[in-house]
């Protein structure tokens, strides 16, 4: 049989299903585009809130939002690695614009826990200047 050129998957199969299912493939692209949208908005949900949680929390420091900045870069990779093929210009597109969007975020929070560090760090030397 011939290979159809299409996305393909493994499906899940679980202990009520009467056929066992290796591989799928599909060919019509509004389908596929509507999968791959579905499969991105799940891990965009997830790092969404993986982000908010840092972005919100004010006790979160440089490794929580390197931590998430990875997070962001590894769904950037599946989609430009895996989707892209798939995907239509305005779809990639759009889902970069949001990964870019909370990639802003975080570096916005890096930058503000980095002020927060120096401006702690001038304020001892003050007091310890004051000491002696």
């Amino acid at each position: 049989i011939r290979e159809l050129d299409g996305y393909q998957f493994k499906p899940r199969s679980t202990k009520d299903s009467y056929i066992k299912v290796n591989k799928v493939t599909i060919v019509d692209r509004v389908m596929i585009d509507k999968i791959l949208t579905m499969k991105f908005n799940k891990s965009f949900k997830k790092v969404v809130a993986l982000a908010l949680q840092v972005i919100n929390d004010e006790d979160s420091d440089e490794g929580n939002v390197a931590i998430v900045l990875g997070e962001v870069e590894l769904v950037r990779e599946i989609l430009l690695n895996r989707y892209q093929k798939f995907l239509s210009y305005e779809k990639e597109q759009l889902f970069l614009k949001k990964l870019r969007l909370i990639e802003n975020e975080l570096r916005m929070k890096m930058v503000a826990i980095k002020r927060k560090a120096q401006l702690l760090e001038m304020q001892e030397e003050k007091t310890r200047s004051r000491g002696r």
